[in-house]
């Protein structure tokens, strides 16, 4: 009989790989199409707020299955179509990006997720998921890749749509006021603000990961 410390040892690696798995799917559409075509669509309507705006949504609902840089549509968005409108229609496609990502999360990679665990392990991930949820999803909103990664392996994991979304909201809505109000065509402020906002969930990991019971 396998002893304690070398069940979890294994649930680590299975975990580790189904992590990997789901950031191949997410960088393989990338990887195949790149995101040459984004700007391009952006740069048809620049002149249109209410086109702008309505195509910015579409493309960040599509960022977890299509290369969609987000924070390249959420400033272009605030810098053509006005700061308002960055913020509200940048938070509308992240949380509607949240809400696609959770139905692919559910209904495909849901059914692999039992290929790397048994059901015992797969309700102790969920469980792991479900004490951390908020602080997982928050914190890695703002990081390309791990954030449509953290919302497909919650769902796949069984975390209800309802708890992912909450989770997902006003660090969706913080991360486009950031991107909105620094939205003036500079890279050195896009640069600025990209790493603003990885330091903040860095600081706010940190913050609530010592505090035992926030971050559920």
């Amino acid at each position: 009989m396998s002893s304690p410390e070398n069940r979890r040892s294994r649930t680590v690696v299975r975990a580790t790989l189904f992590i990997l798995f789901v950031c191949a799917l997410v960088c393989l559409p990338f990887i195949l199409w790149g995101e040459e075509f984004v700007l391009p669509l952006l740069v048809e309507r620049e002149q249109q707020a209410g086109w702008l705006t309505a195509v910015s949504v579409v493309l960040l609902a599509a960022d977890s299955v299509a290369p969609v840089p987000a924070t390249l549509v959420i400033m272009f968005l605030a810098a053509k179509a006005g700061i308002v409108a960055g913020i509200v229609g940048g938070t509308l496609g992240m949380t509607a990006g949240v809400l696609a990502a959770a139905w692919l999360g559910r209904v495909a990679v849901g059914r692999l997720a039992p290929r790397f665990f048994p059901e015992e392990e797969l309700v102790r991930l969920r469980e792991a998921l479900q004490r951390q949820l908020a602080l997982t999803l928050a914190c890695l909103r703002s990081v390309p890749v791990l954030a449509e990664t953290s919302v497909i392996v919650a769902a796949a994991a069984g975390i209800p749509l309802r708890r992912i979304v909450l989770a997902t909201f006003l660090p969706n809505l913080a991360v486009c006021t950031i991107y909105s109000l620094a939205a003036d065509d500079s890279l050195l402020t896009a640069s600025l603000a990209f790493l603003g906002t990885l330091v903040a969930s860095f600081i706010l990991w940190q913050w609530l990961r010592i505090r035992p019971g926030r971050g559920a």
